[in-house]
């Protein structure tokens, strides 16, 4: 057991137990320079031999090379890289640099580390190690910290080290959990001075070494022979343990012969590499493997399987620091020359020694890597081109030229979903930019950036700045811009200003001459949403055929605005076969942040549908997905949608919380439009518990919000049919009726049976005094839902006619009414509403049956989404691919949705219940 140790240890070994019984864990373990984080693990690992190890470490030198980490990291388990999906598998080979580079994201090759993960543990449990994470590179990083997210029941635990001083590393991994590593007590710090220290000390020394290094054990080892007789002073003055440290690793690594500081040297700028490759650059820069031995008699260095390895990073910090500049610059540019000649990925190595030995702007460099960086997308990775682009930047001279690349460096970084990079990329593009064509690129492409990050007010004040320029030299860039500003309006809420600029945008598209397509599509949104149905209708016609086939480079996410058209036009059938085919597509091309915004509009759509379990898992999915990724403006929308649906669920817990974050979102990001969606979804939970009260004041400020924006009311944003609902009940009929009037406004523009049918509705509730009347539109109602695969509006008819026609003495006919209803909201799973129906139909003198719960309701979202994958005939291997899951987390869900389903054992009686909760209920004739 390590000195002073003993609870740390129980902890990180409770962690390994639970491996070995399939459970898997992580932990970030952070502290200072010296404090034992890396002998922590070491002992941890040591006492378990019996699981499978896995271990990398960060370097300083080499943080700014993406992928290292992770290439060092799977080495040794590579050639299990047949046991994941081919897709993932190319990933990880094209950003390891061990094969042929493919067309990826980042989000691939992080799926791609955790089925690797739980293909390994297949076979043994796996522990995976990472000290100083601080220096990881971000992109080695960012996947492993998708992966520990996504562990379940593999197997495999996942502890990291990190420096306290060093946040980003820390931010990055915030959803794992984290201790802090403190020094030793003072009976421990004790016996290690007299076990380990290097030199004898005075009672003195001793005392203040413990008082001062307040228990970092590799300062009580390695200080004591450089503080011998220096505590003759009454000073008081701190010891600056980190500085003497280094100068104490510095001081020994001086007094080496020359060759092996020269080896030293080398080995620290080449990093971590396998023995062979170590021993081959020794070879070729005059050196050799004995030119290492003086160092690892010193204790600097050690022999690892995999090469050698500094004893500790402040060694290797103390060897690259302590080199005059003119060496470390002498030991770049000998590696650089090493790999001349290179291709790509290892020419990105080339370009970022080159640049580290201080080589000044060349442009056959330069030229070298863009043409690298600029190869068929099918055969290039978007995260390398992007780096190969930046290098090619660093080596352009000041002016326009560098500004081109730097601009197809953030294109290609923003298509990768790096979306903070691209921003930073963006910033400095614009600095070198002389052509005002390419400024007005640069800003375009900086708008979408923010809109996607949740800043849409900023977004659109920078194309507003942009567009007076961009319409003298550009109209059909113009076009594209007015479109981008009207899609930020559109997220903002504001549809008065969006409505005028798509517009504006659409004649500026035809001045041009260009077809443009999403611009027109926009407009055609437009005009659903709050102008001529009709002409939106037909324009939507006349763009099937290019939303058939999406261009998915274009800024605007196509097939999402196309969903969202056929949503505003309630063609709830044509909007799920878009938004399914397109969300299938970019799932099997892991596109995750354009998947991320068709499942929260898919999860709309569905709940129209009265699919309410998709629903729930794709709205739940689009937030963890649109999290990992960092697009801000989903998860907020994803929310909201949520929301919805748990309100008709009743999950009032769930339905509240999700509410308050996702106001919370759209707070921080200005998306006023998805705060009052989720208000929205609070006033039909209220409503569904008879909280007639609490519902008008939800609703009311949705309404207010509607207004204030020149919106109505329509499926993406609904809130009048609802708010009449909760009016009637609460007798504010004069309310009630002027509500009506924006339903009845709506219904005329053009043929929206849905919102015909709910305004149906809302008119016969207000005729109580006539009941031929009231049962005219009560009946017209449900003929025009019947247009549209609706049922809980059907429901809700059914409900509020029955309700009526009870309370009128017609208990007969009010008991046919309300049993339907009931058996509607039953099957839905609205628990609520269906109460109330149970309450009103005992009333009536029918039989109350107590409602009961839909079997899927059972099922948490990430079961829902993993029975729903598996509903289209994928294999469990091909579910985990789909769903960035592990196929032994596959395997756990699958046995939990088995175990909650009653006669539900076998993979054909999940299809066959999916398909019989996908089936709405016959409407019958009254």
């Amino acid at each position: 057991m390590l000195l002073g140790r003993s609870a740390e240890c129980a902890r990180l070994l409770a962690l390994i137990d639970k491996a070995r019984g399939g459970e898997s864990g992580a932990l970030l373990i952070r502290g200072e320079a010296g404090i034992g984080k890396t002998s922590l693990v070491s002992h941890v690992a040591a006492q378990a031999d019996d699981l499978l190890l896995l271990s990398t470490r960060g370097v300083e030198v080499e943080s700014d090379l993406p992928y290292v980490g992770l290439a060092d990291l799977l080495r040794p388990v590579l050639h299990f890289l047949d046991r994941i999906p081919d897709r993932q598998a190319d990933a990880l080979t094209g950003a390891l640099a061990l094969g042929p580079a493919v067309a990826q994201d980042r989000f691939a090759v992080a799926a791609g580390t955790l089925s690797l993960l739980g293909a390994l543990a297949e076979d043994n449990p796996v522990l995976v190690t990472v000290d100083d994470a601080q220096w990881l590179d971000p992109y080695s990083l960012d996947a492993l910290a998708f992966a520990t997210r996504r562990l379940g029941r593999e197997g495999v635990v996942v502890l990291f080290t990190a420096r306290d001083e060093q946040e980003e590393a820390a931010s990055r991994l915030a959803s794992i959990d984290t201790f802090t590593l403190t020094g030793l007590d003072p009976e421990s710090a004790h016996r290690l001075i007299a076990e380990e220290g290097t030199a004898e000390l005075t009672e003195r020394e001793a005392d203040r070494l413990l008082t001062e290094a307040r228990g970092n054990p590799l300062a009580l080892i390695e200080l004591p022979a450089l503080l011998a007789g220096s505590c003759d002073d009454d000073s008081g003055a701190p010891l600056p343990i980190g500085e003497m440290l280094a100068h104490t690793f510095g001081s020994a690594v001086a007094r080496l012969p020359s060759e092996a500081q020269d080896a030293m040297l080398l080995l620290a700028v080449l990093g971590t590499r396998p023995l062979a490759g170590t021993e081959a650059a020794l070879r070729a820069h005059g050196l050799s493997y004995e030119s290492l031995e003086t160092a690892e008699a010193a204790g600097l260095v050690v022999e690892e399987r995999d090469g050698y390895a500094f004893r500790h990073p402040l060694v290797r910090s103390a060897v690259y620091h302590s080199a005059t500049p003119v060496r470390r610059r002498r030991a770049h540019h000998a590696i650089a020359r090493s790999l001349q000649g290179a291709t790509a990925p290892a020419l990105e190595q080339y370009a970022w020694h080159l640049a580290a030995s201080g080589a000044e702007p060349d442009e056959h460099v330069a030229s070298l890597l863009e043409n690298a960086a600029a190869g068929a997308p099918e055969t290039l990775a978007y995260p390398l081109a992007s780096r190969l682009y930046e290098r090619a930047a660093r080596f352009t001279p000041e002016g326009q030229r560098k500004a081109e690349r730097l601009l197809c460096a953030a294109r290609a970084s923003q298509a990768a979903g790096a979306l903070n990079e691209a921003a930073a990329i963006l910033d400095r593009a614009l600095e070198h930019a002389e052509q005002l064509a390419t400024q007005l690129d640069i800003r375009q492409l900086r708008c979408y950036l923010d809109v996607q990050r949740g800043r849409p007010t900023r977004s659109r004040e920078l194309l507003r700045s942009a567009f007076d320029e961009a319409e003298k030299v550009d109209p059909a860039l113009a076009a594209v811009m007015l479109g981008g500003i009207a899609l930020t309006e559109l997220a903002i809420g504001d549809l008065t200003a969006a409505h005028r600029t798509s517009a504006r945008a659409v004649e500026l598209a035809d001045t041009a001459h260009e077809p443009l397509v999403p611009v027109r599509l926009l407009r055609t949104l437009m005009l659903l949403l709050g102008g001529d149905a009709e002409a939106g209708r037909a324009l939507l016609r006349e763009l099937a055929g290019p939303l058939a086939s999406p261009d998915p480079t274009f800024p605007y996410p196509v097939a999402g605005v196309g969903g969202l058209c056929h949503l505003a036009a309630e063609e709830l059938d044509e909007a799920h076969s878009l938004l399914d085919r397109a969300a299938y597509t970019a799932r099997g091309s892991s596109a995750v942040g354009l998947l991320s915004h068709l499942l929260g509009t898919l999860s709309v759509v569905e709940f129209w549908r009265g699919r309410w379990t998709p629903s729930l898992a794709s709205a739940d999915e689009a937030v963890r997905l649109a999290e990992a990724t960092g697009q801000v403006i989903e998860v907020s929308r994803g929310l909201a949608a949520l929301v919805r649906t748990e309100a008709a669920l009743n999950r009032e817990e769930d339905c509240r919380r999700h509410a308050a974050q996702a106001m919370e979102w759209a707070a921080s990001t200005e998306l006023q439009l998805d705060a009052a969606r989720a208000l929205g979804g609070l006033g039909l939970l209220e409503l569904g518990l008879g909280r007639f009260e609490e519902a008008v004041h939800h609703l009311e400020e949705v309404r207010a919000f509607s207004q204030r924006h020149g919106r109505g009311d329509g499926l993406y944003l609904t809130w009048a049919a609802d708010l009449a609902d909760a009016y009637v009940h609460l007798h504010r009929t004069a309310e009630a009726r002027e509500v009506l009037d924006v339903l009845e406004y709506e219904a005329g523009r053009g043929h929206r049976p849905v919102t015909a049918g709910t305004a149906a509705r809302c008119r016969g509730l207000l005729e109580p005094g006539d009941p031929e009347a009231a049962s005219r539109h009560m009946r017209q109602s449900l003929a025009l839902l019947s247009e549209r695969p609706v049922p809980f509006e059907r429901g809700r008819t059914e409900f509020a006619w029955g309700e009526q026609l009870r309370r009128q003495g017609r208990r007969s006919e009010a008991r046919r009414l309300l049993e339907r209803a009931l058996a509607t909201f039953e099957r839905l799973g609205a628990a609520g509403w269906a109460a109330r129906v149970a309450a009103e139909l005992h009333a009536a003198g029918g039989t109350e049956v107590r409602p009961e719960r839909a079997p899927l309701e059972r099922l948490t979202p990430q079961e829902l989404q993993v029975a729903l994958v598996v509903g289209r005939g994928l294999t469990n291997h091909e579910v985990a691919e789909r769903l960035f899951l592990s196929v032994k987390t596959v395997e756990f869900h699958l046995s939990n949705i088995y175990r909650k389903l009653d006669g539900v054992h076998r993979r054909a009686q999940l299809v066959r219940l999916l398909a019989q909760a996908a089936e709405a209920p016959e409407v019958s004739e009254v």
